[in-house]
């Protein structure tokens, strides 16, 4: 009986066009040694347009199995973008957010680090948020090393910015964050929400130029819609989080203060009785007949 899942296995893409080419490549063989015989026995050659058409054959072998090894990648990224997409979607805790957002830029982009920036409403400045490399760590402060010319430009633009080598880029001669660093493959996508840009996802990879091509953008684009999406939920829900602390932390206030009412209405209201105040009397006479008495205390009539 047949197994379904080997099955299915043999009829990948990819597994078919393996089987094609080298099916081609024994076909090539066959003819040479076919072309071989008819040569020795009967001084005869095979038509050289048969060789010509396997030559063909071959060749958009060859293509299709590159093509097919592209649309496998961008199928891997989709699954990859929708898998991450409902779980930061589904995360509340802004920095679990903003770490879950890095390292699947990174891992999509196949950057060596990454960085990002939000919007701080009180200032209207664009801080670092989160920086991460490709191990899934955090980046000590000392080893923040980016352009934030080519991250204001993404901002100011709204538009994503892509260069695969900064060094030659012409629209960033003369940025001496590109020159000191020595920076090559950077990519800066802006994060909008509502048609306002409330930050910027920023990845490189200092050493390899060529590493981002404009085939990615597109799934960026929609990754970090999404990303928007997701850090705004989180910082509403931050901010409900924070409004309801403060709100209970002021209830426990008042209760204690409401407590502390009623606890001197309390001895009010006994100290003021006429029993305490004749049992008071008492215990200054018994303090008086001992030899302690009090100075300050007045003589009873």
């Amino acid at each position: 009986m047949t197994d379904p899942k080997r099955a299915t296995e043999t009829n990948e893409p990819q597994t078919v066009i393996s089987r094609l080419a080298s099916t081609l490549s024994r076909l090539n063989e066959l003819i040479d040694q076919l072309s071989g015989w008819l040569q020795k026995t009967y001084q005869a050659q095979l038509s050289p347009e048969i060789h010509s058409l396997v030559r063909e054959m071959r060749r958009d072998v060859q293509i299709i199995k590159q093509l097919s090894a592209q649309d496998a990648v961008r199928i891997h990224q989709l699954e990859e973008l929708a898998r991450i997409s409902a779980l930061i979607i589904s995360s509340l805790e802004p920095e679990q957010v903003l770490e879950e957002v890095m390292d699947t830029v990174i891992h999509l982009t196949g950057a060596e680090r990454g960085y990002l920036m939000l919007l701080d409403e009180e200032t209207d400045t664009f801080t670092i948020r989160a920086s991460r490399n490709r191990g899934r760590r955090n980046l000590p402060e000392e080893d923040v090393i980016f352009s934030r010319g080519i991250a204001h430009a993404a901002i100011d633009s709204a538009e994503p910015i892509i260069t695969s080598n900064a060094q030659s880029d012409p629209r960033f001669q003369g940025m001496q964050s590109v020159s000191v660093n020595n920076l090559r493959s950077i990519m800066a996508v802006p994060l909008l929400l509502h048609g306002k840009v409330i930050g910027v996802l920023y990845v490189d990879n200092p050493i390899t130029q060529g590493v981002f091509t404009q085939e990615i953008v597109p799934v960026l684009l929609a990754f970090a819609s999404q990303a928007a999406i997701a850090i705004d939920n989180a910082k509403r829900f931050s901010q409900v989080r924070a409004d309801l602390q403060r709100a209970q932390q002021e209830v426990l206030e008042l209760r204690i203060q409401i407590d502390e009412r009623k606890r001197e209405q309390a001895v009010r209201e006994i100290t003021e009785t006429e029993y305490f105040q004749e049992l008071e009397i008492l215990a200054r006479n018994l303090r008086r007949k001992a030899g302690r008495t009090d100075p300050s205390e007045p003589a009873d009539a």
